[in-house]
């Protein structure tokens, strides 16, 4: 929020001309989410630019395709799409030649040497460290009940017991998409999602009318670029980071800090936003707390739900389905490895349906 209105408020940086925007989703997260997890898949679930990184494209265009606040313009829309990415390493051919035909951590030859065991990521570096929330509890959801009532023990046992799980080729694919596998070889595993994947987004200039003698303005409408990059190969979780490029200055932030460099002064001032804790930074909660005082507006104090929207949560359902388009757009781009024309995709691939409804 504090970055948004620095940039679109505050205008600390002038108009800008590219943005640079880092997920690093962490090597052991992305084994534990988006190999052997739930989101492996994209037959069951959805492409890992989605299930992950939906919220990089929403902040992406909350930014650059969104209207200051208070502004009555129309969103400057992209122009241009395009994607590169893929599996690049949780795949069969990456196994260690050492651990032969193993397909679970805990009959793996190699098990105390790999990174990826299941038994170092689960248990040694967090059931025996203290932590029963977070990913603990997602292998074993009563793990912090059983940790309290029979003790360390009992706790190992129950999580060992659960990352032993296996299926063999024999097992119906039915059943092995069903649920995820937290022993299994992140080698050998079922997941297809990409592990790695870059995203370009393109603006070009887009004027407005500007005062009565019908001049146009190109103010935060000017030819701009957004370059994302989604890897899972990383030290740091989620701690998103970036540099934002504009006509006046620079702006380097992460999950901490944002740090705004003023060309014509030299001067770089830091800033750091208060930080709440909680799940996904203090989101969840404050995405909650915003909901319910939109409601209670909308409810009780005569307000339309638009206003409420644009107040309260600072965007509105439109914006929110955007971004998500621009995910697919973005997976097309991929796949068929072309340039996606915004415009053009849209109208063939979304105005039909919403035609329909």
């Amino acid at each position: 929020m504090l970055l948004r209105e620095l940039l679109l408020e505050r205008e600390v940086v002038g108009d800008v001309l590219s943005i640079e925007h880092v997920e690093p989703v962490g090597w052991w997260h992305f084994s534990h989410s988006y190999v052997r997890g739930n989101w492996r898949k994209e037959s069951v679930t959805a492409p890992s630019l989605l299930t992950k990184s939906c919220h990089d494209m929403d902040f992406i265009m909350w930014l650059l395709c969104s209207p200051p606040p208070n502004s009555a313009n129309p969103p400057h829309l992209p122009s241009f799409i395009t994607s590169t990415g893929s599996r690049k390493f949780f795949k069969k051919e990456r196994k260690p030649e050492a651990a032969g035909d193993a397909t679970n951590c805990l009959s793996c030859p190699i098990e105390k040497d790999c990174i990826y065991s299941a038994k170092k990521i689960y248990l040694e570096n967090q059931l025996q460290q203290g932590n029963t929330a977070w990913p603990v509890k997602i292998v074993v959801p009563d793990i912090e009940d059983c940790l309290k009532e029979d003790g360390m023990e009992a706790a190992k046992e129950k999580l060992l017991s659960k990352l032993r799980e296996d299926y063999t080729k024999d097992t119906p694919a039915s059943e092995v998409e069903s649920r995820p596998w937290f022993g299994r070889c992140v080698w050998e595993s079922d997941n297809d999602v990409c592990d790695d994947q870059c995203v370009t987004i393109t603006w070009e200039d887009d004027p407005l009318p500007q005062g009565p003698e019908g001049k146009v303005s190109l103010k935060g409408r000017g030819a701009k670029t957004a370059q994302f990059h989604m890897v899972a190969f990383t030290e740091k979780i989620c701690a998103r980071r970036g540099r934002i490029y504009g006509t006046k200055g620079e702006i380097e932030y992460d999950s901490t800090t944002i740090k705004v460099h003023d060309f014509a002064t030299g001067h770089t001032k830091v800033h750091h936003p208060r930080q709440t804790g909680g799940g996904h930074g203090g989101g969840d909660e404050g995405l909650m707390q915003q909901f319910i005082l939109a409601v209670d507006a909308v409810n009780n104090q005569g307000m339309s739900a638009a206003e409420a929207e644009r107040k309260y949560l600072g965007c509105d359902l439109e914006e929110a389905f955007r971004s998500h388009a621009v995910v697919f757009a973005a997976e097309d781009a991929r796949k068929q490895r072309k340039v996606v024309d915004w415009k053009q995709w849209w109208d063939d691939q979304v105005e039909p349906h919403l035609r329909q409804r």
